[in-house]
């Protein structure tokens, strides 16, 4: 008989060859995946052009390696920077996308360079700007423990493209960053070629490999193809492991009380959709979605109005108005017209001055008896700072009497804003009285 052992004996030791190579590639190519934190401390030292202290800040970052010498990392970022000739802060906040480049993952210290574009907002006496921003630096990190934390440091200059002083298109920071990088989750084992399932040394003996199919759910998915691996045993599944949803609600059929909702309704955590006003009208179907508790509404979710004045019969004085006729909040007709109003404000202030919300409240008592009437409310500035810096400033001013009146009741669709900043003077900018005059918001009647 032909004697094939020289040859299967060859034949073991070219695959034990084999399989060692592809255990050895593996191994080289196998870094941790895990996702991870990275809180850190900042020391912040700004671009001379900025006239700002050196300052302390806040980062903190989370990301994933994708590779073996390659990080993703989104982090934000913030601190406050005092300015060096006056009291006011800048306050910085940032969100940043970075890339970082690992040299040598496998050692204990790795040096790493790292590359990031991303936002910046600068926020001076409520006055925030946007602005794009890049980075760039090199750092290293220090695994301190078998677990995977690490301590990383870095030093970065960071090109806020900030071109509100005169004379920069952007200005520059340096920033040292020290802090941790903490993955969580079980760290994956080394990845070993599904050639090693065979054991080299008893192939004379034609072992076969026993592959274990493991169902941890035990739904009769294998985890392989389970894309739901906790459904409570005995549940209905399809072919992915997860329970039906009939209607699509993201809600499975064992805990939806209401198997039958319309595609793209909102939907509570037993799957019926949401009636905010508790009117037995959901809100995809309400038309007015804030009627009191207990109020008596038609098909749409709102009150009847025989005379369509826009006030509900319940609380018409009178029901039998024409709907064309100007009405008060009682539903009855209109005789009063709110007269012009004028408040001033401090020199770069958007507060209001307590001895004028007394007329605010007055005239919201006024606008509560005419619900149809619309005010438009445009704030104003001095001349003093840049055009941007008042045109934002007169439209703050002009919010913040807006918002007194929603605070006293009055619905903001009928309040307009608007800021024209240093644009519309009424009075001499060049004295001190003058400038007083013009920090202002007026009020007038639209219709």
């Amino acid at each position: 008989m032909f004697n094939s052992t020289p040859k299967v004996k060859k034949i073991a030791i070219a695959i034990g060859i084999i399989v060692g190579t592809i255990q050895t590639s593996y191994a080289e190519e196998s870094y941790d995946e895990r996702w991870y934190i990275a809180p850190a401390l900042s020391y912040v030292i700004p671009d001379d052009a900025r006239d700002e202290d050196n300052s302390f800040g806040l980062k903190f970052g989370i990301g994933r390696p994708i590779s073996k010498s390659w990080n993703l990392e989104l982090s934000g970022v913030y601190d406050s920077l005092s300015f060096k000739s006056s009291e006011d802060n800048n306050k910085q906040l940032g969100l940043i996308f970075d890339g970082l480049y690992i040299i040598d993952r496998e050692e204990k210290f790795s040096p790493y360079g790292v590359v990031g574009l991303g936002t910046i907002i600068s926020d001076i006496e409520n006055v925030s700007e946007f602005s794009p921003a890049i980075n760039a630096g090199v750092g290293f990190m220090y695994q301190l423990n078998s677990y995977g934390i690490e301590l990383r440091s870095d030093l970065r200059y960071r090109m806020d493209f900030d071109d509100s002083i005169k004379g920069n298109e952007y200005l520059g920071d340096w920033i040292v960053n020290l802090g941790l990088q903490i993955p969580f989750g079980k760290k994956s084992a080394p990845a070993v070629a599904a050639a090693s399932l065979v054991p080299v040394a008893t192939i004379e003996e034609t072992t076969i490999p026993v592959v274990v199919v493991t169902d941890s759910d035990n739904d009769g998915i294998p985890d392989t193809t389970d894309k739901c691996l906790n459904t409570f045993s005995g549940a209905s599944v399809d072919a992915f492991g997860c329970e039906a949803d009939q209607d699509g609600d993201q809600v499975v059929d064992s805990q939806d009380k209401c198997a039958n909702t319309a595609t793209n309704v909102i939907v509570n955590a037993m799957g019926c959709a949401i009636d905010t006003d508790k009117d037995g009208i959901a809100d995809n179907q309400d038309k007015c979605s804030n009627t009191l508790p207990g109020s008596l509404v038609n098909a749409m979710g709102c009150e009847p109005d025989s005379d369509n004045d826009g006030i509900a019969d319940a609380r018409d004085a009178c029901p039998n108005s024409l709907s064309t006729k100007s009405t008060g909040m009682d539903g009855c007709s209109l005789d009063e017209i709110v007269s012009t109003q004028k408040y001033d404000f401090d020199l770069s202030s958007t507060e209001l001055k307590e001895s004028k919300k007394l007329d605010l409240e007055k005239l919201a008592e006024r606008l509560k008896a005419h619900p149809q009437r619309h005010i438009e409310i445009i704030g104003h500035t001095d001349n003093i700072g840049p055009t941007w810096f008042n045109n934002q400033l007169s439209e703050k001013r002009a919010t913040v009497v807006k918002q007194f009146l929603i605070d006293q009741g009055i619905s903001e669709s009928r309040l307009f804003t608007k800021g024209i900043g240093e644009n519309n003077p009424i009075a001499d900018n060049l004295t001190d009285e003058g400038r007083a005059k013009n920090r202002r918001v007026e009020m007038f009647v639209m219709d």
